[in-house]
């Protein structure tokens, strides 16, 4: 039969993991809040750079639409 004192040895150490574990996770996680807040500007520039076209493709069609329709109005 199992002593008290190896079931609490055992149930210490499988707490004090767990614990570690959930300390390193936080870590962790405000690590990556800092990594992405420095990360952040870098990101959006490349969206602006990937949207700026399509934005600009699509106003030309419109204007290019408007002008067709004036056109075909007179």
């Amino acid at each position: 039969m199992p002593s008290a004192v190896s079931i609490a040895t055992v149930m210490t150490a499988v707490i004090v993991s767990i614990i570690g574990y959930r300390v390193g996770r936080a870590h962790a996680a405000w690590r990556d809040v800092r990594a992405v807040r420095r990360d952040l500007p870098a990101k959006r520039r490349m969206a602006w750079r990937q949207t700026r076209p399509l934005f600009l493709g699509a106003l030309f069609l419109v204007i290019a639409f408007a002008a067709a329709a004036y056109d075909a109005g007179h």
